[in-house]
């Protein structure tokens, strides 16, 4: 290891644990909200496909029985 090496490991500072603590919470909620972001749209498309196939299953058998077939 060269002396500047060393001198500039030797002036880092550590980090405060409140710091370290905040910035992972931080990171944490932004993991959470790209998450989130991919997974709120496709789940809404879930539930309206099968909200759409629920009525159009509910409204055919009333459709048949009208024409007196």
């Amino acid at each position: 290891m060269s002396t500047a090496q060393i001198s500039a490991v030797r002036d880092l500072r550590p980090e405060s644990p409140a710091f370290v603590v905040i910035l992972s919470i931080l990171q944490l909620s932004l993991v959470v909200m790209v998450w989130l972001l991919a997974i709120v749209p496709a789940a809404l498309l879930a539930l309206g496909a099968l909200v759409f196939k629920t009525v159009k299953g509910a409204l055919r058998p009333a459709a048949r029985g009208v024409g007196g077939a």
